[in-house]
């Protein structure tokens, strides 16, 4: 089911990124997209695609029949470009018998089956496990059930009349909606999609940066193959990894905990695809800015492309935008300083229309929380380096504490072990330039200032708006990728060049820093995908996976959970609000696969997303012993409290404490649904309500 559901999401997601972004290269000639070859629009299209339909979508979602009346036309106009010019362009550039066709077609489907395998359940006879990105997933499946409700969407674990507003960067999840509405699918095989579209894109990224940015002009297919190749090579994370295991016995369930981290390719895009999204839109928009342009009036389409996809990256993430926006200052200093009239008037024009196009989500973000308040987006903090921390104090028999200060003067050894052979790349790059044997252009100047944006921000900000530092892990991408290139020069060089510029024991280093790189992502996804099995079987210490459930029943209970849920699903309507124990061992199983909202759906209704975290209180207080020791006036009032709350459905399993309690609702009541692990009730008035007679 999860196997066929994500394909067929990955099928319709190409209707809402590759053919508007098709049809909008084409209408506004962006990067003179009609003159190109045809793959290099296929590799436009997807990239085009994402700068522009969020904010779109975002601005007429209000407005559905707007929507989908702009996408079916978007449809039409692409149907109408490719049967008038499929035969000129068969004839100049046949891309479907293109070897860079191929190509690119081998990839995409390689990262599809990655994707794929390491994001849907596992299931053995009645034993069902999630992958460890689950956890992430869990949030972004409720935010895209909801977007598909309504744009813009509601904090979904907070349900109110009126709704609460999100507080959150969900533009790749209005994307991901889409397919939601249109085919019914589930909220979370297009999230699976996204993901498997995610690198795609990223890899179509590659290929423009590579054209448009680095400016290559030979073995330009060559260099783009290298640079997607080098999207399976991390740093030498591997190195701390096996340190940790030998020394202190202990096994993540990702690579990247042993550090404050700056995450692999492969790892953002299995957790968290709307930061690399925001990447895209961003470079998108710089680049169609640097494009040459006949005259002031042929810069206004580009520069009202680059606004929006400067307005959608807004919204995909306010971390990687929020690190763009300072490389852009920085840029805007230089430029004053070398007088690049045009970069500053573009910047300044697009920067204008992305903040008129995303004030109103920007004012979503802006809302207090309540009045306990909130962390703050950015906050003055040098990075942490908590290994050379733990190594020092064992040699040297200090306490941990005292050695803080001294760690971040080793923060370039902390660089050195993420990023491995792309740190490496940078010296070469940086020593290269420093020798003059570059030419320091436009680009060459705004790639190192995207590198100082990312460490600047990286090293000495930090967003305390939850427990892990954000800002500091996303900033890296922008740097992440201009490493990335050059690496992919780099090699390219080395591979064709009968004289390589480099001598043998600097490649002969390289080589090495690539196989621990490729070595460290290959245990990286495995272990994204079989920690849950580990913790089941009791190969791996049950208190590191403790957010999931404490004892060794995981895969049993997620069975019997996704089990009762699908059936929910089922009966239930839309808008119909399902409410499990908001103090439960783990909400991940629950947030992934109930797809309703929820009135309390953890402690603080995750008022962080949006709500008044005092009502939230009042509402907790109320729910939450329900689920414990309800008395028997508790028992009495339950349809009381469902109609207060507007809930239809009650949810138990066996890790409630009110399941062993035989004399309360739990057993006194019918279920709709039930097993050995979990039970359904409908509560209130909710069964004519919801149209759950026949359910029942």
């Amino acid at each position: 089911m999860d196997v066929l559901g994500s394909i067929e999401a990955s099928l319709l997601l190409g209707m809402f990124v590759f053919v508007p972004g098709y049809v909008i290269g084409w209408g506004t000639n962006a990067f003179s997209f009609r003159q190109r070859r045809a793959i290099t629009q296929l590799a436009l299209s997807t990239p085009l695609g994402v700068a522009v339909v969020p904010i779109v979508v975002y601005l007429l979602g209000r407005h559905p029949g707007l929507l989908w009346s702009g996408f079916v036309a978007t449809w039409l106009a692409f149907a109408v470009i490719i049967a008038t010019n499929w035969k000129s362009i068969a004839k100049k550039d046949p891309p479907l018998l293109s070897r860079e066709f191929r190509l690119a077609i081998c990839f995409a489907a390689v990262w599809a089956v990655i994707a794929i395998a390491s994001l849907v359940d596992l299931e053995f006879k009645h034993r069902l496990y999630f992958s460890v990105p689950a956890y992430d997933y869990s949030l972004r499946t409720a935010i895209t059930a909801e977007a598909a409700r309504t744009i813009p969407p509601s904090n979904p674990f907070f349900a109110s009349t009126p709704p609460i507003p999100l507080k959150y960067h969900y533009f790749w999840m209005l994307i991901c909606s889409l397919p939601v509405r249109l085919a019914h699918l589930s909220a979370r095989h297009a999230m699976y999609g996204g993901t498997v579209w995610a690198g795609v894109i990223l890899m179509s990224l590659i290929a423009i940066c590579v054209k448009f940015f680095i400016r290559a002009r030979e073995s330009i297919e060559r260099k783009v193959l290298m640079g997607c190749g080098l999207l399976l090579v991390t740093g030498l994370d591997i190195l701390p990894t096996l340190y940790l295991y030998f020394h202190l016995h202990w096994v993540a369930a990702d690579m990247e905990w042993w550090n404050d981290q700056i995450t692999s390719w492969a790892d953002a895009l299995l957790w968290t695809p709307h930061h690399v999204m925001a990447l895209v839109a961003c470079m998108v928009g710089f680049l169609v800015l640097r494009e040459p342009a006949a005259s002031k009036w042929q810069r206004l389409p580009g520069i009202l492309l680059a606004g929006f996809a400067f307005a959608s990256a807004a919204g995909l993430s306010v971390l990687v935008t929020f690190t763009f926006a300072i490389f852009i200052v920085l840029l805007v200093l230089v430029a004053v300083l070398r007088r690049w009239r045009d970069d500053i008037v573009g910047l300044s024009a697009a920067g204008a229309i992305a903040l008129l196009l995303a004030l109103p989500f920007l004012g979503t973000l802006a809302q207090p929380a309540g009045p306990t308040g909130e962390g703050a987006f950015a906050v003055f903090s040098v990075r942490d380096f908590p290994l050379a921390v733990e190594a020092m104090a064992t040699w040297l028999r200090l306490k941990p504490e005292s050695l803080l200060p001294v760690s971040h003067f080793l923060l370039p050894v902390s660089y050195f072990l993420e990023l491995g052979f792309f740190f490496l790349a940078g010296i070469l790059r940086f020593r290269a330039a420093w020798r003059g044997r570059l030419s320091i252009t436009r680009n060459e100047v705004s790639a190192w200032l995207m590198v100082l944006a990312s460490f600047l921000v990286g090293t000495f900000l930090r967003s305390t708006t939850i427990g892990s530092n954000d800002l500091g892990w996303r900033c890296f991408l922008l740097a992440q990728l201009t490493f990335l290139l050059w690496g992919a020069l780099l090699i390219e060089d080395w591979w064709t060049s009968p004289r390589p510029i480099h001598n043998r024991f600097t490649i002969r280093v390289a080589y090495v820093f690539i196989f621990l790189g490729v070595i460290g992502t290959f245990y990286q996804v495995s272990m994204l995908r079989g920690y849950p099995l580990l913790h089941d079987y009791k190969k791996a210490d049950s208190r590191l996976f403790a957010w999931v459930y404490a004892d060794q029943n995981v895969g049993e209970r997620t069975y019997a959970l996704r089990s009762v849920y699908d059936r929910l699903n089922e009966v239930l309507p839309p808008h119909a609000i399902v409410q499990y124990n908001p103090y439960a061992t783990s909400l991940i199983s629950h947030e992934i696969y109930s797809g309703h909202q929820v009135a309390v759906g953890s402690p603080d209704c995750d008022s962080v997303f949006g709500g008044n975290s005092n009502t939230c209180g009042i509402r907790f207080k109320e729910v939450v012993p329900i689920f414990i020791n309800p008395t028997a006036s508790e028992n009495a009032g339950l349809d009381d409290l469902c109609r207060q709350y507007r809930i239809n459905v009650l949810l138990i399993d066996n890790t409630d404490e009110v399941w062993g309690r035989r004399n309360t609702w739990a057993w006194t009541r019918t279920p709709m649904f039930s097993n050995d692990y979990v039970r359904a009730f409908a509560c209130g008035d909710s069964v004519q309500q919801a149209g759950l007679e026949s359910a029942r």
